[in-house]
């Protein structure tokens, strides 16, 4: 199993405007959409939810929500977008040859499905 890490700065950006809007003091929907990552990538129980997350069935409920509307396939076209970006971007910033590849990109993860892979049982 890969360690995962929170969504940055710049992943964070490209998802955020698709979710739906809420008003102030709203749920704090990175927290929300890194719990749900971090059970999809790495096939834990909800109910070890790491508390930063914050309650595990408000995550479990987004992403019914967010999975019946389409949202949830969005932010992960999204991010396997953003993780790896268009041919010939990242290998120009140095993260490997392969990296710029079709080849080496669809073994790293650029897929909506390889973010959602415990879900495609």
């Amino acid at each position: 199993m890969n360690a995962f890490r929170d969504l940055d700065d710049g992943q964070w950006a490209a998802v955020r405007g698709l979710l739906p809007r809420c008003g102030p003091g709203g749920p704090d929907y990175r927290s929300i959409v890194n719990g749900i990552l971090w059970q999809q990538t790495g096939g834990h129980r909800w109910h070890d939810l790491p508390t930063r997350y914050g309650p595990w069935h408000r995550c479990a409920e987004r992403l019914r929500l967010w999975s019946t509307d389409g949202t949830w396939q969005n932010i992960l076209t999204t991010l396997a977008a953003v993780q790896y970006p268009a041919e010939g971007t990242a290998t120009a910033q140095g993260e490997g040859a392969e990296a710029g590849t079709a080849e080496g990109a669809a073994g790293h993860g650029n897929t909506a499905d390889y973010w959602n892979r415990p879900w495609l049982g």
